[in-house]
């Protein structure tokens, strides 16, 4: 099997040759890994690695997304992020800050109109044929932006964006539609644009805590779950699969994700309440491929190589079988904290002994 057929058979839950394999990371990591692969190129990792899956963004023209003083950007959404330097023993990588939140002291709907909102017209997908012919035999997930409620979140502060929940209810419920348009239309835009160029969309949604929701799952069937099925059921049209990431304690909300659509869950945070892979797999596996779910807060970054090595191991026994597996980083993106020997154990076990 070539990479794209082995993740398309994991996510219709048959078994592939192999477990499926995915990467991202800081880029740091990235980094790192160049060096010690003496490479610069991003299929040349890959190859390297043996990865199946490649993620891909639109091209964007937006004249919204600037760099502003202060080391200050501003996103096509209007929030303004600033890359703050962290440390991690004599390693230092950089993290996406959230400074400001165009909509944080708005008070009423109509307020919502006058915010200088992006136009989809100004993304292009073209690009993802061009990424179809060079790398034919990769998964490729394409991604446009944030989901609704993640935005929502972006825009108005998470803080604030929780206390609408509780008391504004109608003011939340119109920044998610409204937020919503911009998806909904940019995704059809894909589909036109590139309807060979890629397999999966990615949305990232984040709802949880590592101990539960953030909200209830009546806010999530009212706010949330329709805008999912109506991008779940315009990607079954079009034949394409939907991965909606979601990180932490993710399980009170499952059966209301798998109602809504969604294909494939990621990144499958095992330490967080509720998330036992063999309880997942036996509840949820028939309707779910489960991504991710290598533990990079205790594991990857400061177990031992065998304590990687053996992770890897179990969550292929446990959540391989049947298919529905593509075994990654449980956070998404690899932190500097994880030592290059232990990413190069996960990747090598995963590849070496993930065959079925």
């Amino acid at each position: 099997m070539n990479s794209r057929e082995r993740v398309m058979t994991a996510v219709s839950h048959q078994e592939p040759d192999r477990v499926p394999i995915t990467f991202d990371a800081q880029p740091e990591v990235y980094g790192m890994l160049y060096r010690h692969f003496g490479i610069s190129a991003r299929a040349e990792l890959w190859d390297a690695l043996h990865v199946d899956t490649w993620l891909e963004g639109p091209v964007v023209s937006d004249p919204r997304e600037k760099k502003l003083e202060d080391g200050l950007f501003q996103n096509r959404w209007g929030y303004h992020v600033k890359m703050q330097p962290y440390r991690v023993g004599e390693k230092t990588g950089y993290y996406e800050e959230m400074v400001y939140h165009p909509l944080a002291r708005i008070q009423t709907i109509a307020e919502l109109e006058k915010h200088d909102w992006p136009v989809p017209e100004l993304l292009d997908f073209h690009h993802l044929n061009d990424l179809r012919r060079t790398q034919p035999d990769r998964a490729i997930i394409a991604h446009i932006t944030h989901g609704s409620y993640f935005n929502a979140t972006f825009l108005r502060g998470m803080e604030q964006f929780l206390v609408d929940l509780a008391i504004n209810e109608p003011l939340a419920e119109a920044l998610i539609e409204r937020a919503s348009v911009y998806l909904f239309e940019a995704l059809d835009r894909l589909c036109d644009q590139a309807p060979q160029g890629f397999d999966i969309f990615y949305v990232a949604d984040d709802y949880c805590m590592s101990s539960g929701p953030l909200f209830s799952p009546d806010v999530f069937k009212t706010l949330i779950k329709p805008y999912l099925r109506r991008i779940a059921d315009t990607l079954h049209d079009h034949g394409k699969k939907f991965l909606l990431h979601v990180c932490g304690s993710v399980r009170l909300l499952l059966p209301e994700i798998i109602d809504s659509g969604v294909d494939i869950l990621e990144p499958i945070q095992r330490r967080s309440a509720g998330m036992n892979l063999r309880e997942l797999k036996k509840e949820f596996g028939r309707d779910l491929c489960f991504y991710g779910s290598v533990d990079l807060l205790e594991t990857l970054n400061k177990g031992t190589v065998e304590d990687v090595r053996k992770e890897v191991r179990e969550n292929m026994k446990i959540l391989g079988p049947g298919g529905g597996f593509i075994i990654g980083p449980g956070h998404t993106y690899i932190q500097i904290d994880s030592p290059l020997e232990n990413i190069l154990a996960m990747y090598e076990t995963a590849y070496l002994e993930g065959g079925y």
